[in-house]
């Protein structure tokens, strides 16, 4: 069975803290427009049935940047109030969201980061196009000795319920399968095969001020610092 817009989710992962690159990741602006803006908009393109999007609910000017930078959207939000605690809390927020919206059981969610900056709607089309039910579709980056498959992610929704709970902290989806190509539910028996979709300019990522340096000039980045004068 394939899998329609209809029944596409997506959950864009923006309540982490920055804390080792020192400003807020999600409101570096490229090409005029913040990353998390840009990835709203790539999103709104798939023409999923909805699209989640997860921010850090704290009394701070950041939290409240980021909260208006979304209000313009046709997006939900999912607050975060413990952004802190790590990736896997934003993940079991939206999860919960979810569940509150008593979902297809077909349903599936891609899920995104903000700081990947090289994404393209191409890279989503391919992650959200002839899926079928029991696949883990993965991003394949690293490299060809030690390959990450990672996020985006396209994840079917019985597998969120079977295995999302596990994650804690800032384990993100690899801690579920790591270096396995085949996972078997313990709640129904049904098994789940990864199918990884080399996109090897996804390892560009943003987690350090020595990563932003080496890539603002390619991506035309700048930091966040007119959000806060």
């Amino acid at each position: 069975m394939s899998v329609n817009p209809s029944n596409l989710t997506v959950v864009i992962l923006a309540a982490g803290l920055s804390q080792r690159l020192g400003f807020a990741k999600q409101l570096i602006v490229k090409n005029h427009q913040t990353l998390l803006a840009e990835k709203i908009q790539l999103a709104r393109q798939l023409q999923p049935h909805q699209v989640l999007v997860v921010l850090p609910k704290l009394d701070n000017p950041i939290s409240k940047a980021l909260y208006n930078e979304v209000a313009p959207f046709d997006v939900t939000v999912v607050d975060n109030p413990t952004p802190q605690t790590g990736m896997a809390q934003s993940i079991q927020y939206a999860m919960t969201t979810l569940q509150q919206q008593l979902v297809s059981a077909t349903m599936r969610t891609l899920f995104l980061t903000v700081d990947q900056v090289a994404i393209t709607l191409d890279d989503l089309s391919l992650l959200s196009q002839k899926v079928e039910d029991h696949q883990l579709i993965v991003s394949e980056y690293g490299d060809n000795n030690r390959p990450i498959w990672g996020i985006p992610v396209n994840l079917p929704w019985g597998f969120l319920r079977a295995f999302g709970h596990q994650l804690q902290g800032d384990k993100g989806f690899r801690a579920l399968w790591q270096h396995q190509t085949t996972i078997v539910s313990p709640a129904d028996s049904k098994v789940y095969q990864l199918y990884p979709i080399p996109l090897t300019h996804l390892s560009q990522d943003i987690d350090t001020l020595a990563q932003f340096e080496q890539l603002k000039t390619a991506y035309h980045l700048l930091a966040p610092t007119q959000h806060f004068n």
